[in-house]
C-alpha cells in the first residue's frame, strides 16, 4: 500500500464479494454517475469473474438478478451522464438509484463512499469504502479507504459507522439489525493505519472537518486537492500551522496563488464525469513504447507529519470553504498513520509535482467559463421545480409545474425519450408540458429514465445534457426487467440460460461478452435429451433444496415474458424451435413445482 500511482486497486475489486458471498446489501453515495459504470458495479457484486465488463451474457443477466433489490446508488440530482451506448440494457438500473436534490447553487451532494454487507454461511461481514472516486469511467488518481468487518487480529470497533450509515444515508431505511451490526462490528484497517473518526455531513449543514491542528508540532504539512479557493486554505494553513506544500491544478493555483505559508505543485486537471467506454479496455496499446495517457489528480487529501507519525484527513472534501467547512454534503476519515513509508510515499508524490507558473489571463476562456457557470445556475433553478412523468393513452408526458418561461429567456430546454435520445422535444412558451411518445411503448422499452438537455441561447455550444430518474405511475418494473432480460437472453441463448439453472452450473452460455451483439439466428436443435433427467435434478435439489426451489420459482417467473418474445419473432425455424422449447418446458417446471410443494407440506 503506497500512494504510488502505479499501486492502484480498482473500488470495484475491494467491493466484490469473495468466492461463496452473497451480497445482501449495498448503498453507494457519488457526486456524478454513468450508467455503465454503475453496471459495471451490478457485474462486480453479482458476478463470479475478475474483471465485470468481460461477462459473458448470462453471467450478465445472473449478476443483474442478484443485485437487484439489493444495490441504491445516491447521486446528485442532474449529474448522471447521458450515456452513448448499451441503452437498451441500462433500464434495468431505474430501480437501483435515486437523486439526493441539493441546489448546486448553494450546496451539492459530494460523498464518495460505500457501505455493503455480505452473507457466507450465516456470517455477515461489512465493508466500508470512503474516498475521492465518482462512479464513472475516469481514469484520475483517486484516494479511498477500505475497512472490512472481522474478527481477526487487529479487528477494532470503530464508532460512527452506524451514525454515518443512518445520518449520511438515510434514503437507504437500514434496519435495526443492520445499525445494530454496525455499532458492534469490529473493523479491519490497513496495516500501518487506525482511523480516528469518521466525519461527514448532509446537505445545507456547517460540520467543520478541521477545528484545531492535525498533528501538534508537526514539521511537514502537504495536501492534494484539484479545486481550492481561499475560504478552504485558510482553514487548511490554521490546521497545519506550518508551511503548507499543496498538489493542485494549474487552473486553480493560478486563482489562489500567491499565498504565504503555501507552496504550490501542479499537477494534471482531472476528467472525473468521463463516460465509461467498454470496448476499449479491450483494445491493445499500438506500440511497444505507447505510454499511457497523462491521468489528472482527483484526490483529495492533507497530511500532516512528525518523526515518521502523521495524520491524514482523507476522503471526498476539497480544500473549498464548502468542502472544508459546509454547507457540501462531505464524507471523510481522520487517520493516524504510523507506517513511515505510506507518510513518506504521499510527501514523494505531492513534491513530485511541477512547480506553479500561473496562466496568463485569458479573456475568451474566462467568458466561456463564465457562460458554463451561468447555464449550470440555471439548470439547477430547472431541478428545482417539481415534475411529473406521466404514460398513458396520451403516451409518455413530462410536466414542470409553474412552467419555464423564465429560463428560456436564457437556454431552450428539451427533453427526450432515454431510448432515443434524438427525438427531443422542446419546452415553448406558455407551456408546461412537453410530449415525448405519442403512445404507451412497449413492455421491455418503458423506463423512468429520461434525457434531458440545457443548450445556451448567447453561446449555443455550451450545452448540458443528463440523464433524470422520475417516479413513473404504472411502471411495472419488475416485468419490464424479466421482458427486457427475456428479449436480452433471446431464443439463441434460451436453452444455455435454462440449462444453468437447471443443473446449478455456471452461466458461461452464450459466449462473447455481454455487449457483443445478439448472435445470428442457428439451426433450431432443440433441447438436450438429459436436461429433464431425474438423476440430474435430484441431485441438483438434494445439493440445496431450497437453493434449487429457488431457481425452478425463477423459472417460472421468466416463461411468460419468453413467451412473449418468441411470439414476436419473424416467421421460421428460430421462432418454431424456441416455442416448442417452451411448450416441453412448461408443463415439466409446473408439474415439478406442484412436486415440491407437496414434499414440503
Amino acid at each position: 500500500m503506497s500512494f504510488h500511482p502505479r499501486d492502484r486497486i480498482s473500488i470495484f475489486g475491494s467491493l466484490r464479494p469473495r468466492k461463496g458471498q452473497l451480497l445482501s446489501r449495498a448503498v453507494v453515495a457519488t457526486y456524478s454517475l454513468d450508467l455503465v459504470a454503475m453496471l459495471g458495479l451490478v457485474l462486480a457484486l453479482g458476478g463470479d469473474g475478475e474483471e465485470e465488463f468481460e461477462s459473458s451474457p448470462l453471467e450478465f443477466v445472473n449478476a443483474v438478478e442478484k443485485v437487484r433489490g439489493r444495490l441504491l446508488v445516491l447521486h446528485q440530482l442532474g449529474r448522471v451522464i447521458a450515456p452513448g451506448r448499451h441503452r437498451s440494457v441500462l433500464p434495468l438500473l431505474d430501480t437501483m438509484l435515486r437523486a439526493v436534490p441539493a441546489d448546486e447553487r448553494r450546496e451539492s451532494w459530494h460523498p464518495k463512499v460505500a457501505l455493503a454487507s455480505y452473507e457466507l454461511d450465516g456470517t455477515t461481514e461489512w465493508r466500508l469504502w470512503i474516498g475521492s472516486r465518482n462512479l464513472t469511467g475516469s481514469g484520475d488518481l483517486e484516494a479511498g479507504l477500505l475497512l472490512v468487518s472481522g474478527s481477526g487480529r487487529g479487528a477494532k470497533v470503530l464508532k460512527g459507522v452506524a451514525e454515518l450509515a443512518t445520518g449520511l444515508l438515510p434514503e437507504a431505511d437500514w434496519t435495526p439489525a443492520e445499525v445494530g451490526q454496525l455499532r458492534t462490528a469490529r473493523w479491519i484497517a490497513p496495516p500501518g493505519v487506525s482511523v480516528r473518526r469518521l466525519l461527514w455531513r448532509r446537505p445545507g449543514q456547517a460540520v467543520p472537518f478541521l477545528d484545531g491542528p492535525l498533528l501538534a508540532r508537526a514539521t511537514r504539512v502537504c495536501a492534494v486537492s484539484p479545486f481550492i479557493d481561499n475560504n478552504g486554505l485558510a482553514v487548511a494553513r490554521a490546521a497545519a500551522r506550518v508551511p503548507l506544500t499543496l498538489l493542485t491544478t494549474r487552473r486553480a493555483g493560478s486563482c489562489c496563488a500567491p499565498l504565504d505559508g503555501v507552496r504550490f505543485r501542479t499537477a494534471t486537471s482531472p476528467e472525473p464525469d468521463i463516460e465509461v467506454a467498454v470496448e476499449r479496455q479491450r483494445e491493445e496499446a499500438d506500440g511497444d513504447f505507447t505510454d499511457p495517457p497523462a491521468s489528472g489528480v482527483h484526490a483529495k487529501l492533507l497530511a500532516a507529519e512528525r518523526s515518521g507519525k502523521a495524520v491524514l484527513l482523507l476522503g471526498s472534501a476539497n480544500l473549498t470553504g464548502r468542502g472544508l467547512l459546509g454547507p457540501n454534503a462531505e464524507a471523510a476519515a481522520l487517520l493516524d498513520v504510523t507506517d513511515p513509508a505510506l507518510s513518506s510515499s504521499l510527501f514523494d508524490f505531492v513534491d513530485g509535482g511541477m512547480e506553479l507558473i500561473p496562466e496568463p489571463p485569458d479573456e475568451a476562456r474566462e467568458e466561456l467559463a463564465a457562460e458554463e457557470r451561468r447555464l449550470d445556475g440555471l439548470v439547477s433553478r430547472f431541478l428545482q421545480r417539481p415534475m411529473t412523468l406521466t404514460l398513458g393513452e396520451n403516451g409518455l408526458v413530462l410536466t414542470v409545474k409553474g412552467g419555464v418561461d423564465d429560463l428560456l429567456e436564457g437556454a431552450r430546454l428539451s427533453a427526450a425519450p432515454f431510448l432515443d435520445p434524438e427525438r427531443r422535444a422542446e419546452w415553448v412558451r406558455g407551456s408546461a408540458s412537453v410530449r415525448l411518445l405519442p403512445t404507451p411503448p412497449p413492455a421491455h422499452e418503458q423506463t423512468a429514465f429520461l434525457t434531458l438537455r440545457a443548450q445556451s441561447r448567447t453561446r449555443p455550444e455550451v450545452v448540458r445534457s443528463w440523464v433524470q430518474r422520475f417516479e413513473l405511475a404504472g411502471l411495472d418494473a419488475e416485468r419490464r426487467d424479466r421482458v427486457l432480460l427475456a428479449r436480452y437472453i433471446g431464443a439463441q441463448r434460451f436453452r444455455d440460460w435454462l440449462r444453468s439453472l437447471l443443473e446449478d452450473i455456471e452461466p458461461v452460455g452464450g459466449r462473447g461478452r455481454w455487449y457483443d451483439p445478439v448472435p445470428e439466428p442457428q439451426p433450431p436443435g432443440g433441447l438436450p435429451p438429459d436436461l429433464f433427467a431425474l438423476e440430474t435434478l435430484l441431485g441438483g435439489w438434494a445439493r440445496d433444496p431450497s437453493a434449487f426451489e429457488a431457481r425452478i420459482s425463477r423459472i417460472i417467473a421468466m416463461l411468460d415474458s419468453f413467451q412473449e418474445t418468441f411470439e414476436a419473432l419473424p416467421d421460421g425455424s428460430e421462432r418454431s424451435a424456441a416455442l416448442e422449447d417452451l411448450s416441453r418446458v412448461r408443463p415439466f417446471l409446473t408439474a415439478l413445482e406442484q412436486a415440491v410443494s407437496e414434499a414440503d407440506s
